[in-house]
């Protein structure tokens, strides 16, 4: 039976009537050969496999999330520093006076590559009118891009959430990471949907760093595009 990739329960068979995502549909095993009375061969099942030395474990010490990577999906606990998500300030953020920022917008070019692609229902997921691009200042070691969730008390620096928000978005969808010399790289540690950048058509693979440059464009969700500025 198709589910929704955001778990909501859909009386739909094609997109989720509460997210307007498109269901993910699970063949059915097939029946055993009559004549050999043997098992049909099925294929193997792909297993995510954690970062290079960071073995696998949970549960996560501040909301009892399993461990799928090196934060914490729900809360966005930190396994290798053993922090939570909300860090002081990281001095490669302001190296010499330099002041990294992140533009959050919503961008009808990559909407419409959503629903090109068959992603999301446009019926179902309408792009926001009047949005406003904003400006967030990049002042932490760790800056977590993803929606709050009121029962563990989390709201990610750049929180795409809450009325109006892009419904496409996992509580800890994608990290950034200040890196020394005042750079920065990218990390999604398992978002259901997914993260891009500079308009690549594959995700980038999770729980792996990903360099970032100047001007770089992460995408991210049904419409959000996130520019990252120096200075």
């Amino acid at each position: 039976m198709p589910s929704c990739p955001s778990g909501h329960d859909s009386t739909a068979d094609d997109f989720c009537d509460v997210c307007g995502l498109r269901l993910q549909t699970f063949a059915p095993l097939a029946a055993p050969d009559p004549r050999t009375h043997a098992p049909p061969a099925t294929p193997p099942v792909p297993v995510p496999r954690p970062s290079v030395g960071e073995p696998r474990g949970g549960p996560c010490p501040e909301c009892g999330t399993s461990r799928a990577g090196r934060f914490c999906e729900e809360c966005g606990y930190d396994f290798a520093s053993r922090s939570g998500a909300h860090q002081r300030r990281h001095p490669g953020a302001r190296h010499l006076g330099t002041i990294w920022r992140a533009v959050v917008a919503a961008d009808p070019a990559y909407y419409q590559y959503m629903v090109d692609q068959g992603m999301l229902d446009p019926g179902r997921i309408v792009f926001p009118a009047g949005h406003r691009p904003r400006r967030v200042t990049l002042d932490s070691d760790r800056v977590h891009i993803g929606r709050r969730s009121t029962c563990r008390g989390f709201t990610p620096e750049i929180d795409l959430g809450g009325p109006g928000g892009d419904p496409a978005i996992s509580h800890v969808h994608a990290v950034l990471v200040a890196r020394a010399g005042a750079t920065w790289s990218l990390l999604d540690p398992g978002s259901t949907n997914g993260t891009t950048v500079n308009g690549t058509a594959n995700p980038i693979t999770p729980n792996v760093e990903v360099p970032l440059n100047d001007n770089d464009r992460i995408y991210v969700g049904a419409w959000t595009v996130i520019v990252l500025q120096r200075g």
